[in-house]
């Protein structure tokens, strides 16, 4: 049996945009910054529709690395970046670079968040990706304020999404360029992993897992405000013909008794999210009752909460469990799932999927993390042992004076 235990949790109890430091910026010509994995505890799939959810941050990481060449443009080694293959670093250079500046970047990436297995690699990577280009690149600041005269911020679609501030004068003669961390926004690094997930999915993505990946700590998303003291921002994005609107919160203080456990199996099956949003979405046109079961979701979303702020474990694992049932009736569970699933139950408190669905991973809460292991392992699947609830994105490494100036 392989077992991966990793960090206890941490809930960081202050709100706001500046980054947790890693280790200090030092002299090599690189950036470095990494971001955590999710795990969906509640609504996955109908969040996208409005509905709310809660997703944790978990211990396994993405780490963007970012180093100065002599050819213009951004490679991944020694080849120049296919855009059309990698679509969520087509938009963070779109938005945070200048492809055409000299030196050029290369960049580099090392993870263990598996991709395609629902524990939001992707968002993982968009994130890092963010931050690293931020610090490296810098932002225009005034320098009497400190104002941006550069960025995004929550402040609607895409679209609405402004390179400057709504009440910023763009003087050049008052600002100055900041780099590494005093550059840095965890609001802007969700956002525009956000824009970059919802270009990759045909507009069809949530902001929750980006969200997750920037914050750390446990993210709630509703359609309206649930708490006032946990609220972050709102975020807004049209998809289709309708508009949709986050609220966006982070559940923190949350207590339960030592010796909680969270273990992910991983079943070996790759499902993409773009084509299991895809199939949900096609789904809504031509059977009924899916609308029905999205609001099923979104009611149970609210019972998870109230039992994670209570410190329920018990209530925690029931309603994963539900939620299980009902994402199973959306149709995007899979035969593997289930088996894990079964096999978990016996020693958890709860067992659902989590993420897209159609393969990728489950997830138990348990108080005998061993055997809730074990289990899974029989059934074919592979596990990992973490706590929910982990560190958000930071600035591992940076040059004082950044890596070059962009546009």
């Amino acid at each position: 049996m392989r077992l991966w235990t990793f960090n206890a949790p941490s809930f960081t109890t202050k709100k706001g945009n500046g980054l947790k430091r890693g280790r200090p910026p030092g002299a090599m010509d690189e950036v470095v910054a990494s971001a955590p994995g999710k795990v969906v505890l509640f609504g996955e799939h109908a969040v996208v529709y409005g509905h709310p959810a809660i997703a944790a941050s978990i211990a396994q990481r993405t780490t963007v690395t970012l180093r100065t060449t002599e050819e213009p443009g951004v490679h991944i080694g020694r080849a120049r970046v296919d855009f059309e293959r990698h679509p969520h670093l087509a938009t963070m250079i779109a938005h945070l670079w200048d492809e055409t500046a000299s030196p050029g970047l290369d960049l580099s990436v090392t993870s263990d968040v598996p991709r395609g297995a629902g524990l939001g690699s992707s968002a993982a990577f968009a994130v890092a990706s963010a931050v690293a280009l931020r610090a490296a690149g810098g932002r225009a600041v005034d320098a009497g304020t400190g104002a941006w005269l550069e960025g995004y911020a929550s402040d609607g679609s895409e679209v609405a999404l402004f390179h400057g501030g709504h009440d910023v004068r763009r003087n050049a003669e008052v600002g100055e360029r900041r780099f590494g961390q005093d550059a840095l926004s965890l609001e802007e690094a969700s956002l525009l992993g956000h824009v970059a997930e919802a270009m990759s999915q045909d507009g069809r993505a949530s902001p929750m897992d980006t969200l997750t990946s920037a914050y750390g700590g446990l993210v709630l998303l509703s359609n309206r405000l649930e708490r006032e003291d946990a609220w972050i921002m709102r975020r807004t994005m049209p998809m289709g013909d309708a508009v949709r609107s986050w609220e966006l919160h982070r559940l923190e203080g949350l207590h339960f008794e030592e010796g909680l456990s969270l273990v992910v199996g991983h079943t070996g099956i790759n499902a993409p999210t773009t084509n299991m949003v895809a199939g949900v979405a096609a789904r809504r046109t031509e059977e009924a009752g899916i609308d029905e079961t999205m609001d099923a979701i979104g009611a149970l979303v609210h019972r998870g909460m109230e039992a994670l702020l209570a410190g329920d474990a018990e209530g925690v694992g029931r309603a994963m469990t539900e939620n299980h049932l009902l994402l199973r009736r959306l149709g995007v569970s899979h035969p593997a799932l289930e088996t894990l699933v079964s096999a978990a139950l016996p020693t958890s408190l709860g067992a659902k999927l989590t993420g897209a669905g159609g393969g990728g991973c489950m997830i138990a809460l348990t108080q005998d993390p061993k055997a809730t292991s074990e289990a899974i392992e029989l059934a074919g699947g592979r596990t990992w042992i973490t706590s929910f609830g982990t560190p958000g994105a930071r600035l591992e490494a940076c040059p004082k004076g950044g890596l070059i100036n962009p546009k």
